[in-house]
């Protein structure tokens, strides 16, 4: 579904299972695109190239799961990647949490004329001092929220960059400018979005939808 959704191949990723729910603080790999020819797995929680001790690591990624707009041109984990290494995030939709009194209610949130839609990433690649390997790990753009998401995240009033099918062929483009990158990161349309209640005992903290 994913290679012929984004025109990509998927040999890399035959042999690997990403589960239908991934919560962004385990870290587990996930599918994105994007310029190479493949679909390739990445980790969520970016770890920038300069980090030196990987006992840090586990700590930035906490960190990193999302990338602010607002201050992603200046922060300095997501300055290059937002600049150079931008990526595709392909969701069925992700999770929101409402605040009411003592409690918080996961939402389900999703897009009614597109079962399969993008939100925007930026990713690095990090090599291990002590000859662990290469590590690709990517983050999410977020925004402030539309009105529709306001009433869902309605304690920090923030969403997730979803990208319509023309944002995703200029988010991978390596011309942006700045300018025209930032022109990107803006709240999505809410005409089209809906929610809906997850079970009770869901307990992911933050987490996306994996296509199937």
């Amino acid at each position: 579904m994913l290679a012929r959704h984004f025109g990509r191949k998927a040999d890399s990723i035959r042999n690997f299972s990403a589960p239908c729910r991934a919560c962004a603080f385990s870290h587990l790999p996930y599918p994105v695109v994007t310029r190479d020819e493949q679909i390739q797995y990445f980790q969520w929680g970016l770890i920038p190239y300069w980090t030196r001790d990987p006992r840090d690591t586990v700590t930035i990624r906490n960190q990193t799961v999302n990338a602010r707009a607002e201050t992603i041109f200046e922060h300095a984990s997501f300055r290059v990647p937002v600049r150079r290494r931008r990526c595709l995030v392909p969701v069925s939709g992700f999770y929101g949490w409402r605040h009411e009194r003592d409690r918080k209610i996961p939402l389900f949130v999703s897009l009614k004329d597109r079962p399969l839609f993008s939100l925007a990433g930026i990713f690095d690649s990090w090599h291990c001092p002590q000859g662990g390997g290469l590590a690709m790990t990517f983050s999410i753009v977020t925004t402030e929220a539309n009105p529709f998401m306001r009433r869902i995240d309605n304690a920090n009033c923030r969403m997730p960059v979803i990208l319509d099918p023309d944002g995703e062929q200029r988010w991978l483009s390596p011309e942006l400018t700045d300018a025209q990158i930032a022109e990107l990161l803006k709240p999505y349309p809410d005409r089209t979005m809906r929610s809906e209640p997850v079970p009770c005992d869901f307990v992911y903290g933050a987490g996306i939808l994996m296509p199937a």
